[in-house]
């Protein structure tokens, strides 16, 4: 499952309806509204009414399945092939959470069975399958569009057709011709906020957020209780720095809907949005109250990490990983933070083992080589550090100081200087007024001249001196020692007496203990005798 769509669920705002569903067509539509815990009442309600309703378990599934909850899911539509062998759509359920489990031999095999017994005459059937082969990580899109196909010639006034070509088309980045059939949408059911939803997510897709928007609010004025567009809206306001519109859209939810789902996703929102400390305040008031959603401990493990809580967050997501196997799908970041959380807290070897699990499961997460860099440099695993920079520093198109600054340390503890002096060098580029550059191309540079022939350190050194600013010098003190200390040499050497003194006296005026210093202000050289 993708992030986008791991967090439009995740986070997702619910409805205003509380009361239980009456009907099948009921229980569907709050599960659309991402209501899913009145849905799940609703639904309890309905299997026990017929047992024996195939339809009833498969929309049961789905409730969960669009919660994110895919154990729970496929429990349900086993459910349901138990109970009517017969009804398609329990298998196909079966196989889209094989689909999203990467498990596509097993999924078409559910695929083919649920076809074969609806005759291929089942447009549902066709649709849910296709929604499959667009939303997974696993994406078969041109199969998902020969469904579509057959799906609208069963049923050519069916505007969830409809949408879900238009999905398929943008998900293959057509933007003109996803518009032209969630356009066919609306001619066949003007009421319905879906298709104004999915313009919206369109322009958002476009970051063209003002078009988005005004199609959120489509949706919304079609039905005020349509929850997927709130929860849209909310997350442009968020993007583009607006937390005032955005809160005001989650409070407007929370008012609406108090249920303890909402609290919970209204926590992995404020994790989404970086609004850490908030995320902990309130995820911690909820988990007072029920502790057994496994979600809040995802959120809260993440929030720590952010906010430097360490500990707090390898206890919340070591009881997420507990749990995890057994109740939801586990995802890149979930094994980048672990890995995060265990190498500050001295566990760097499992913390490498977590990040680089993350990195194989998400290719495009490159930062985490930073971290496992770094985690190598602690266990003084030198080369393993200098690899994990270079895979960080090779994928970035404008390679921070950070992670030249981590390669360079390790090249330089592998006593490759000149490596790490070209490292070094690059900071100085890039931040030329940072002394954090100069401090380490003068030690390299004192490396590659050990006996002082060359005097190469010397030019960094003086650059230490003059970068550092005046409210600057307690922070940078043993930096500046170790900079006047080498220029009070070069002079001593050069037998010009009055300029080491110079030198030797800032050292002391910074550090008045210094022994070398102290000697040299002792001598006779500097006594003028």
């Amino acid at each position: 499952m993708n992030n986008r769509r791991f967090f439009g669920i995740c986070f997702a705002l619910l409805t205003l309806s509380t009361g239980k569903a009456q009907t099948l067509k009921d229980a569907i539509r709050q599960t659309t509204n991402e209501q899913f815990e009145t849905a799940d009442a609703s639904f309890k309600a309905l299997q026990a009414k017929e047992p024996a309703n195939g339809e009833v378990y498969f929309y049961f599934g789905e409730n969960y399945f669009k919660n994110d909850n895919l154990a729970a899911a496929d429990a349900k539509y086993q459910e349901g092939i138990a109970a009517n062998a017969t009804n398609a759509l329990n298998y196909v359920g079966a196989g889209k959470v094989q689909w999203y489990n990467k498990k596509d031999q097993d999924a078409k095999s559910n695929f083919f069975k649920a076809l074969t017994l609806s005759q291929n005459k089942n447009a549902t059937v066709m649709m849910k399958i296709a929604e499959a082969y667009i939303n997974g990580d696993i994406k078969d899109v041109p199969e998902a569009l020969k469904l579509l196909t057959q799906a609208q010639k069963l049923e050519p006034k069916n505007p969830e057709v409809f949408l879900l070509t238009g999905d398929a088309y943008l998900e293959q980045n057509n933007g003109t011709e996803a518009v032209k059939w969630y356009e066919k949408a609306v001619e066949l059911d003007k009421t319905s906020p879906k298709a104004a939803l999915r313009m919206g997510q369109l322009w958002n897709r476009s970051k063209n957020y003002t078009e988005a928007l005004n199609n959120y609010k489509k949706a919304t004025d079609l039905d005020p209780s349509f929850a997927p567009a709130y929860r849209e809206r909310g997350d442009i306001y968020f993007r583009a720095g607006q937390y005032q519109n955005a809160i005001a859209q989650y409070q407007k939810y929370l008012e609406l809907n108090n249920n303890l789902s909402a609290k919970i996703r209204y926590v992995g929102f404020l994790v989404q949005a970086k609004q850490y400390k908030d995320a902990l305040s309130k995820g911690n008031e909820v988990i007072m109250k029920d502790s057994s959603n496994i979600y809040l401990y995802r959120y809260l493990g993440y929030a720590h990490y952010e906010n430097a809580e360490y500990p707090a967050g390898l206890m919340r997501m070591e009881i997420f990983f507990k749990r995890a196997d057994k109740e939801v799908r586990i995802i890149p970041q979930d094994y980048e933070y672990y890995g995060k959380l265990l190498a500050k807290t001295g566990k760097d070897s499992l913390g490498i083992v977590n990040m680089l699990k993350a990195a194989e499961m998400d290719t495009t997460k490159k930062d985490v080589y930073s971290e496992i860099g770094a985690a190598y440099f602690k266990m003084k695993k030198y080369p393993e550090s200098i690899a994990a920079y270079n895979k960080k520093i090779a994928a970035s198109a404008k390679p921070g100081a950070n992670d030249n600054f981590g390669v360079g340390r390790a090249y330089f503890m592998s006593k490759d200087f000149v490596n790490a002096d070209s490292a070094f060098v690059k900071i100085t580029r890039s931040n030329p007024d940072l002394p954090l550059g100069y401090i380490w191309r003068a030690k390299a540079n004192a490396n590659l001249d050990p006996k002082n022939e060359k005097w190469l350190a010397k030019p960094y050194y003086e650059a230490v001196i003059a970068k550092v600013k005046p409210e600057e010098v307690e922070k940078n003190k043993k930096d500046l020692v170790e900079a006047y200390t080498y220029i009070g040499v070069y002079y001593l050497n050069q037998k010009d007496y009055t300029n080491a003194k110079v030198n030797f006296k800032k050292v002391l005026e910074l550090d008045p203990n210094n022994a070398n210093a102290k000697k040299f202000m002792a001598s006779p050289e500097a006594q003028g005798k």
